[in-house]
């Protein structure tokens, strides 16, 4: 009984075999297409108000912050693009500390959705007329990212005391 029902399902599954092999009659095929249309490229999240706080000691202060930054690169290009900034000097009245005060001590990228971004700008101080900061190579920051700019700022010496202000404008750029 028992052999004769190994027979069986040997037979079963040799039949099985046979059909999963045997070709295709009639077949036939398509072809599928994908259409993607352009995105836009544009900074999705500016830079919140960032500040400084710090207490006169008579000697010069290094005090650091921070900004960050969102991109979305959705134009499917991979020719890349860059984040330029401009800053003024930071005034309280009559007194100022000067633009090349302030500078970006580092950046770290979050948040990517897509191809991170790879940037080859060194860090230094923020340009006074638009400049870059950061860029995506071309074939990278393809889609979306967040940039945190770590910020240092020296205050003299001489400097009075008093709440100072400056704007910062961050642009984006087609292109690394």
């Amino acid at each position: 009984m028992l052999r004769s029902m190994r027979k069986g399902l040997f037979a079963v599954l040799l039949l099985a075999a046979l059909a999963l092999a045997a070709p295709a009659v009639g077949a036939t095929g398509t072809t599928a297409t994908l259409s993607l249309t352009a995105g836009t490229l544009g900074i999705t999240a500016p830079p919140a108000p960032f500040g400084y706080a710090g207490s006169l000691t008579g000697d010069v202060l290094t005090l650091t912050s921070s900004f960050a930054v969102s991109v979305n690169d959705a134009t499917g290009t991979g020719a890349g693009w860059n984040l330029q900034a401009q800053i003024g000097p930071l005034t309280a009245g009559a007194s100022t500390i000067p633009a090349a005060n302030h500078a970006i001590s580092g950046v770290s990228v979050s948040g990517v959705k897509g191809v991170g971004p790879a940037n080859s700008v060194t860090t230094g101080a923020i340009p006074t007329t638009a400049g870059k900061i950061f860029n995506a190579a071309a074939n990278s920051g393809m889609g979306q990212a967040t940039m945190t700019f770590n910020t240092q700022l020296t205050v003299p010496a001489s400097a009075l005391e008093g709440t100072y202000t400056t704007t910062l404008v961050v642009s984006i750029v087609a292109g690394p």
